[in-house]
């Protein structure tokens, strides 16, 4: 079986397509191993981050994986798994290798150069080699990927000065303000990683910010280096009276914030609310009230969509070097099937000959023998090194 992957995510579905079949980061190992017993693959890796849900897979017997996910999900109580016919996309090959390069380098997020996919990626891949989930292929795949990362945030500006969605949603919430963000009252429902970059970015704003939390701990954890307040989420709702901004970024399977909790009359500026939870935090119904401004992660898309245009000026150099890691990556892949040095031999022969047959047409007919000539001992050459490193 080639490699495949087999997901949903923003390119396939909105969020409330999405929203049904999405998996608890913090769960990942557990559904990893569910899954690989399900579909009885080699190879498992889940990758679930707020803007996909994508299996990646690989074992000896070519198979389909989409009835393995239905079933998965099946199990998990959800019956609607005939949506996943619709809303699956299906890779294989080599373009897995591409799509997960692209994704961990943040060339697929909906804010270009997003870095906080990679953490995703690492944490997905870390979740599946706690249950044994990887294999050879998918251990080597990751790596790659995460080489390749590395290389587009050294090698290009893609990834300059963006601080991940929770980062754009905070340009939404200055234009919404004007600019003028000094003083106001911010609340952030949730700890993770995204809680502490609204933390730094609103503190340096001068932002008042408080943070909710079911575990009021964690939440006085991490407000102490920022003078901020720390609640559970039994005081919320008088939070809310006094809140001109709310981030929402938990991972509850339920609205954590609903129409009944907010408090009338809003404040003349209104309450803007940025929900960057899948499943969704808030209620989407709080929009009927007068003078509430609620941004989910699909808003967010549309509005990155129409501003981020010139931070794609090194997207052709960042698609350049994904295609180098792929072919470095597809050399190793097809080395371990072939198997021994003969077939190797082979390959990169067949290599050469095609490569010669695309470039020799741009040379006079009295040159191509030299290029035949140069491109035999190139060959040589390499196997010579090849046969000394054993």
């Amino acid at each position: 079986m080639p490699l495949i992957c087999c997901g949903i995510n923003h390119h396939t579905g909105s969020l409330i397509e999405r929203e049904p079949f999405q998996l608890q980061r913090s769960k990942l190992a557990h559904a990893t191993a569910d899954f690989k017993r399900i579909s009885g693959l080699n190879e498992v890796v889940i990758l679930a981050t707020c803007n996909r849900i994508e299996f990646y897979c690989r074992d000896e017997i070519k198979s389909d994986p989409k009835e393995s996910i239905a079933l998965f999900y099946r199990e998990r109580g959800i019956e609607e798994t005939e949506r996943l016919n619709e809303l699956c996309f299906i890779r294989q090959g080599t373009s897995v290798a591409r799509h997960l390069f692209k994704v961990a380098s943040g060339l697929d997020s909906p804010l270009l150069g997003e870095y906080q996919v990679l953490g995703q990626v690492k944490e997905a891949y870390s979740a599946s080699c706690s249950v044994n989930g990887a294999g050879r292929f998918l251990h080597k795949l990751f790596h790659h990927a995460f080489q390749i990362a590395k290389r587009v945030r050294s090698e290009t500006e893609i990834g300059s000065g963006v601080q991940g969605l929770a980062g754009a949603s905070l340009e939404l919430v200055s234009r919404h303000f004007h600019g003028e963000l000094t003083g106001r009252k911010a609340l952030i429902v949730g700890v993770n990683k995204s809680t502490e970059m609204l933390l730094s970015r609103l503190s340096r704003e001068k932002v008042k910010v408080t943070v909710a939390n079911r575990t009021l701990n964690s939440a006085e954890k991490i407000v102490r280096p920022y003078n901020s307040s720390a609640i559970s989420l039994d005081d919320l709702q008088s939070a809310l009276v006094s809140t001109d901004i709310l981030f929402c970024v938990t991972s509850t399977p339920e609205f954590v914030i609903r129409p009944e909790h907010i408090a009338l009359p809003i404040r003349p500026e209104g309450m803007v609310a940025i929900d960057l939870a899948v499943p969704r935090d808030i209620d989407p119904d709080i929009r009927e009230i007068e003078n509430v401004t609620l941004f989910d992660l699909d808003d967010l898309k549309h509005y990155l969509d129409s501003v981020q245009h010139e931070r794609a000026a090194d997207l052709p150099y960042a698609l350049d070097l994904i295609e180098e890691q792929v072919k470095s990556y597809e050399f190793w892949r097809r080395n371990m099937i072939t198997g021994g040095k003969e077939a190797l031999r082979q390959m990169l022969d067949q290599d050469r000959k095609e490569l010669l047959g695309k470039f020799s047409d741009g040379f006079r007919q009295s040159d191509r023998k030299t290029l035949e000539a140069f491109s035999k001992n190139l060959y040589r050459q390499f196997l010579r090194r090849m046969n000394n490193s054993d």
